[in-house]
C-alpha cells in the first residue's frame, strides 16, 4: 500500500514564505538572502546540487519528493519503535511462569495485533512509489534530487527479527522474543535517525530554495518592479510549486496515524 502524505514543513514553509516575505522585498537586505555557506555544505552529501541551481523549480519539485518520502519513512518508523517496545514490554510479561493463562492469551492477541499494526505501518510508508521501510530500497540510494537510505523494516527480517507467526504461549519462547525486541529498537531507532536526519539536510536546502527564489524577486524590485508586482510574482512560483507537487500533497500529514484508529 502506498499513500500520498502532505509535503513536509519545510516544504510548505518553502511555499509560505514566497508569500509571507515577498511584500518585503522592496526594502530586503540583500546580503539577509544569500544562503549559508555551512548550511550549503551540510546538504551537499545528500542534495543533488549537480545540473540545475538551487532555484530552479524543478529541482524544488525533487526535494520537496523527497522530503516526503523521507517524512513518512520517520513517522512510519517511529510507530513502528513504539509497537516494538509494547511488545517487547508484553514478552517480558509473559516470560512469567507464574502468569496465568487467560492472562497470556490476552498478551498473545495483543503481541499477534502489534505485528499486524507494523506490517501496516511498513505498507503506508510509501510515497511517490518509493518505500524506504519495505527493503525495496536497499541502503543509500538516489531518489529524486537526494540521497536517501532504505531499510528493511519486514517482520523477519534483519532489523526487527521477530517473525509474523512469533507468539507468547510459550515462558521460554516470550524471554528470547524479549531480548530479539531490545536489540531489534536499538536498530531501528538507529535506521529511523539517519533517514530523519538526510529528510532534515534536504528541508535545510529547500530553504536555500526559497532564499534564493526571494533573492531572485530582489533582483526584479531592484530593477524596477514595485512590491505588489514581487508579491504578484511570488504567487505565481508558489502557484506552480503546489502544482507540481500535487501529486504527493494530496493527504493530510497524519494519514499514517489514521490507520491505527480503527485498532
Amino acid at each position: 500500500m502506498s499513500i500520498s502524505i502532505q509535503g513536509s514543513a519545510a516544504a510548505s514553509a518553502t511555499l509560505e514564505s514566497l508569500t509571507s516575505q515577498a511584500g518585503q522585498a522592496a526594502g530586503a537586505n540583500p546580503s539577509s538572502l544569500i544562503p549559508d555557506a555551512s548550511s550549503a555544505r551540510d546538504a551537499a552529501s545528500i542534495v543533488d546540487l549537480s545540473g540545475a541551481g538551487p532555484a530552479s523549480g524543478g529541482a524544488s519539485v525533487g526535494l520537496a519528493t523527497s522530503a516526503s518520502i523521507a517524512d513518512a519513512a520517520v513517522s512510519a518508523g517511529s510507530l513502528i519503535e513504539g509497537l516494538l517496545a509494547q511488545m517487547r514490554q508484553d514478552a517480558l510479561t509473559a516470560s512469567d511462569v507464574t502468569l496465568d493463562s487467560d492472562s497470556r492469551a490476552a498478551l498473545s492477541q495483543g503481541f499477534r495485533d502489534n505485528l499486524g499494526q507494523i506490517q501496516k505501518a511498513i505498507g503506508a510508508a510509501g510515497v511517490a512509489g518509493v518505500n524506504l521501510l519495505d527493503g525495496t530500497v536497499n541502503g543509500p540510494a538516489a531518489i529524486g534530487a537526494a540521497t536517501l537510505t532504505g531499510v528493511d523494516l519486514s517482520l523477519g527480517g534483519p532489523v526487527i527479527g521477530v517473525g509474523a507467526d512469533a507468539s507468547l504461549a510459550d515462558p521460554a519462547a516470550a524471554a528470547a522474543i524479549a531480548g530479539q525486541l531490545g536489540a531489534a529498537i536499538d536498530r531501528v531507532g538507529q535506521a529511523v535517525g539517519a533517514i530523519s536526519a538526510e529528510g532534515q539536510a534536504i528541508e535545510g536546502h529547500l530553504q536555500l530554495v526559497a532564499q534564493a527564489s526571494l533573492s531572485g524577486l530582489q533582483g526584479q524590485v531592484d530593477g524596477g518592479l514595485d512590491a505588489d508586482g514581487a508579491r504578484l510574482a511570488a504567487l505565481s512560483a508558489q502557484q506552480q510549486l503546489s502544482l507540481a507537487n500535487a501529486g504527493i500533497a494530496n493527504q493530510a500529514p497524519n494519514a499514517i496515524l489514521s490507520l491505527f484508529q480503527a485498532a
